[in-house]
């Protein structure tokens, strides 16, 4: 294996599957996303829909089949562990991923959160690195709160500034994992209109979601999964007003 795909995807999943001890997590997982995309992926909790995206930029180590990002084949067992690690490194900059519970460094001020990877992992100047910061606040609704320690924000604003670190570092394409579901309902607006701003300027995003309005009014393509499978794909028309598969149906007719 010498790393290189002749697919055209952004991301490339072929035959994932992921084991927890004797627990089958996924179960051949086939999927492209291409440039430009948003591929929203849904279902039942316990489904592995998070394992997915988590084995995407290699967070957890597929058991076996490949992850491809930009053509390059991410768990290539011919590298030694130090240039695997390097390798993950560059891949994981352009690969941006937003979690359930923020993860934002609380001795850190929102500014000093965004301007920590730009300086030390892009080599960026401080007073760049700040500038830029700053316009990120500004596109994501909030700029006032640069000065502001993670603690004292809103679950709804520490998201925003997670999306705006994750953009900090330049991604070609981020990662959304749930990222709505640990905000009270009144945050969850604010979250999604960031996010589908995201969209609209072209930015691959995969996201893992059980905002059903937002899969079926930003996404490019619909992703059900079910017990670690790939049950159905398609539009959002498709998939919302036009399930084929009996899970899905089934599925929708408890979430809508």
């Amino acid at each position: 294996m010498n790393g290189i795909s002749t697919s055209s995807a952004q991301i490339s999943l072929r035959g994932l599957r992921k084991n927890f001890g004797r627990l089958e997590v996924l179960k051949g997982i086939s999927l492209d996303v291409q440039r430009g995309e948003v591929v929203v992926v849904i279902g039942p909790s316990g489904s592995g829909k998070s394992t997915l995206l988590r084995c995407v930029n290699l967070l957890e180590t597929p058991t076996d089949g490949e992850v491809r990002i930009q053509g390059g084949l991410l768990n290539d067992p011919t590298r030694s562990h130090r240039k695997q690690e390097q390798y993950l490194n560059t891949v994981r900059r352009k690969v941006g991923m937003v979690f359930q519970h923020f993860n934002l460094f609380p001795h850190l001020t929102v500014l000093e959160n965004l301007t920590l990877a730009p300086t030390q992992l892009l080599g960026k100047n401080l007073t760049q690195a700040r500038a830029e910061a700053r316009d990120l606040l500004n596109t994501v609704g909030v700029l006032d709160k640069q000065d502001v320690y993670p603690g004292k924000l809103s679950g709804g604003q520490k998201q925003r500034v997670a999306i705006a670190r994750a953009l900090a570092l330049e991604p070609d394409a981020m990662l959304f994992d749930e990222p709505t579901s640990a905000l009270d309902p009144e945050m969850v607006g604010g979250v999604l209109a960031v996010m589908e701003k995201l969209a609209k300027a072209g930015m691959t995003m995969m996201v893992v979601t059980h905002e059903m309005h937002f899969a079926e009014k930003v996404s490019d393509r619909v992703v059900f999964m079910s017990d670690g499978l790939v049950i159905e794909e398609g539009s959002p028309s498709e998939i919302f007003y036009q399930p084929f598969h009996e899970r899905t149906q089934a599925f929708l007719a408890d979430v809508r």
